[in-house]
């Protein structure tokens, strides 16, 4: 076995086609190239459970005092990534939302609700994605499947990557990965649609509905999984037999030059009254007329307002935020295309 360069790895990631929890590696036309200027590998570590039990009889540690299990494990994959791929943009906000579609206004809403689509052996599941980790030897490629996206981070900096957009996250499955032979073809997976937009192509960036200069934002959506109950899948015992997800958070920051516009937010913030956040190609509450990249709070509360005297470029005000949305409210809308 030679010695590889990280580099030499290769990712792809789709839409999990099999039904829930049902291991078959995707076709290459339904995955796409993930391009990482470094590659994680599957956290296993969760997933195992190796405890350490000495026994009456000896002084040390015999073999048959070690007990180790993959059952009923769950496993964990994350990365960061400067954004380059529609298709694959889409995914992630897709498994992170729970919304069955991305190709244009995406939104959460207050009456947000539990989905049946985890369920092992659900049909197509909706918000579930497959990953393949490629391996330059042949047999120790790692998948991880019936994953979904629990954090989701899009940041954009003006002063980084030409301000372009970076999503990073974790992924999380309840089914025990594969390390198996590589069964990818670069060349006949899906092609990516270019995306190469960020700070700089959002011409109406807003707070409480008034233009103001920024020169950073960034977003979480964070929709926390825990696998439920035992089930067998693909011949394995204590697979998991249902996923359930907890609230969603919407947090992120917002950095704006200080003028009466965002010094005006201090009030906002000690009062905890909502304003919106809006940062995208136009400025339409809603994002109803967006083109390319648009997201909106529209239901924002400030919790800090920190004064940044040492810049440089002059004074910022970094305004951290947390969504919120009631009934039919939205707690964000999203258009990335």
């Amino acid at each position: 076995m030679a010695t590889y360069s990280g580099n030499q790895w290769l990712v792809y990631i789709g839409q999990h086609a099999a039904n829930q929890g049902i291991y078959t590696q995707n076709s290459d036309g339904a995955l796409y190239r993930m391009n990482l200027e470094s590659v994680n590998d599957i956290d296993f570590a969760s997933g195992i459970t190796q405890e350490f039990l000495p026994r009456t009889g000896q002084k040390v540690f015999r073999g048959t005092d070690v007990f180790t299990t993959q059952n009923g494990g769950a496993y964990t994959w994350s990365f960061d990534w400067l954004v380059d791929s529609e298709e694959i943009l889409q995914l992630l906000l897709r498994s992170a939302m729970e919304v069955d579609g991305t190709t244009g206004l995406i939104s959460i809403a207050g009456t947000h609700a539990h989905s049946s689509q985890y369920v092992v052996g659900t049909s197509s599941p909706d918000f579930s994605l497959q990953v393949s980790l490629v391996s330059p030897d042949a047999d120790q490629t790692r998948l991880i499947h019936s994953a979904v996206v629990t954090e989701l981070t899009l940041s954009m900096d003006a002063g980084t990557n030409g301000s372009r957009l970076r999503a990073s996250g974790t992924l999380y499955s309840g089914f025990r990965p594969t390390v198996t032979t590589n069964a990818v073809t670069d060349g006949s997976t899906g092609s990516n649609t270019a995306f190469a937009f960020g700070l700089f192509d959002c011409h109406a960036i807003e707070v409480a509905t008034t233009q103001i200069t920024c020169k950073s934002f960034s977003v979480t959506i964070s929709n926390p999984c825990e696998r439920v109950g035992f089930a067998i899948a693909n011949s394995i015992d204590g697979e998991a037999e249902d996923y359930v997800r907890d609230r969603v958070d919407v947090t992120g920051a917002i950095n704006v030059k200080m003028d009466n516009t965002s010094v005006a937010q201090l009030n906002f913030w000690a009062t905890g009254a909502t304003k919106s956040i809006l940062v995208g190609d136009e400025g339409t509450a809603g994002g109803g007329s967006s083109t390319d990249i648009f997201f909106e709070i529209p239901q924002s509360i400030y919790t800090g307002h920190n004064v940044d005297l040492g810049s440089e470029g002059g004074v910022f005000i970094e305004l951290p935020f947390q969504g919120t949305a009631t009934g039919s409210e939205k707690l964000i809308n999203v258009k990335c295309t």
